[in-house]
């Protein structure tokens, strides 16, 4: 990559931080194969293992890192013993392995990162995957005759079209740093393969036909245009957003199901979601997988043609609510509160763009999509949280 010093790879080997280099091609196989990430995730905390016990390498590189793992850990608990009160020891264990050990993740993950200026392998690995995963989907779908859209990456890799408009969000997010920030500095070959790439991810949204996934593209841009934005470059800047907006109601002409539809659709299903909070608000409802209390209010309400289709509350917020209550929504809100708390003067303002970036593509598919029921999701968001969190933090190792 011309993005990093070659010297990283080295001081990863020489540190003896294989764990590590296990987790980089978790990261890698994440929009490839479910399974060959899980692998590789649970090689890197076997290797993680060794490295502390025979190798006498610390736990946490960051105290960040440290504070992050203590708060998924006292989620992880409260979940277990929700569920035990709830229902019995028995039923927690049959289902521990489907609906809480990747919760695990928040706490296990933090163990893994290492310092600021390795951890870019992470986002390097997640773009190699991305576009290996785009070029293997775009293959077989020539040789198999069949259209290159979502259902060709759900039937090939297995692989929901939210989960991989995301991972293209966050490499936008990720390019569009190095376009806007240190302009001055920005080589022409930088500028050029950046530009490209942005332009590859929006094209590959824009046949995905990912509602939201446009609505984050416009917003990312405004976000890290909009500080940039003066007398000078104003003519460049209204030619963009004009390009955009152009792009924005092509999409919108070549959509079968609208906006407001989708938000209808949605809407009916969150209303089911919002009963069943209303019954268990404080600790949540875990007597039964969410799916099953839906469906149940979906029955009483008589909306029948939702029984069939066995379906999510399709909001993270929604769904973590019903299942953990507020004072798991308070335990959850502990991660934004450490992230806040190192912030400092040494953190870099590019960085704090970039990571205010991934947390907008965060929230606003959370709205839309339980992304935490999957590996795809859990796995980003628990990886490259603790990413930003290192990154902000900014602490000498």
């Amino acid at each position: 990559m011309i993005f990093y010093k070659n010297d990283i790879l080295q001081q990863i080997l020489k540190q003896k931080d294989i764990s590590f280099l296990a987790l980089v091609l978790s990261i890698f196989l994440l929009p490839l194969s479910i399974n060959l990430s899980s692998f590789a995730i649970i090689l890197s905390l076997v290797f993680k293992l060794v490295q502390v016990f025979i190798l006498k390498q610390s736990v946490f590189r960051t105290k960040a890192l440290k504070n992050s793992s203590i708060i998924g850990f006292i989620f992880f608990i409260y979940i277990l013993i929700c569920s035990i009160v709830q229902t019995d020891i028995i039923y927690t264990f049959n289902i521990f392995e489907k609906f809480y050990q990747p919760w695990a993740l928040l706490f296990l993950v933090p163990m893994l990162l290492i310092d600021r200026k390795a951890n870019i392998l992470l986002i390097y690995s997640l773009l190699l995957g991305v576009f290996v995963t785009l070029i293997y989907v775009f293959t077989i779908s020539l040789i198999k005759g069949i259209v290159f859209n979502q259902y060709a990456f759900l039937n090939i890799v297995d692989i929901h079209h939210t989960y991989i408009s995301m991972f293209l969000l966050f490499v936008v997010n990720f390019f569009l740093i190095k376009i806007t920030s240190n302009r001055s500095q920005l080589s022409l070959k930088t500028l050029s393969i950046s530009s490209i790439i942005i332009i590859i991810c929006f094209f590959v949204i824009y046949i995905l036909d990912s509602k939201v996934s446009i609505v984050i593209f416009i917003a990312l841009f405004v976000i890290h245009l909009f500080p940039e934005f003066s007398r000078n470059n104003a003519p460049r800047y209204f030619l963009i957003f004009s390009l955009i907006i152009v792009l924005f109601f092509a999409f919108n002409n070549k959509l079968k199901v609208s906006y407001i539809s989708a938000l209808d659709f949605r809407s009916q299903i969150w209303e089911a979601s919002i009963k069943v909070i209303e019954e268990h608000p404080f600790f949540g409802n875990l007597r039964a997988p969410e799916k099953e209390l839906l469906n149940y209010q979906h029955y009483l309400s008589g909306k029948y043609y939702f029984l069939d289709r066995d379906l999510n509350s399709h909001n993270q917020y929604l769904s973590i609510f019903l299942k953990h209550g507020v004072f798991g929504i308070i335990i959850l809100f502990l991660f934004a509160i450490n992230m806040f708390r190192k912030t400092n003067p040494k953190t870099e303002k590019k960085t704090m763009r970039e990571a205010i970036g991934f947390l907008v593509i965060i929230a606003l598919v959370f709205y839309i999509e339980n992304i935490m029921d999957r590996h795809h999701g859990i796995v980003f968001l628990t990886v490259f949280y603790n990413y930003y969190l290192v990154a902000i933090e900014n602490a000498e190792i």
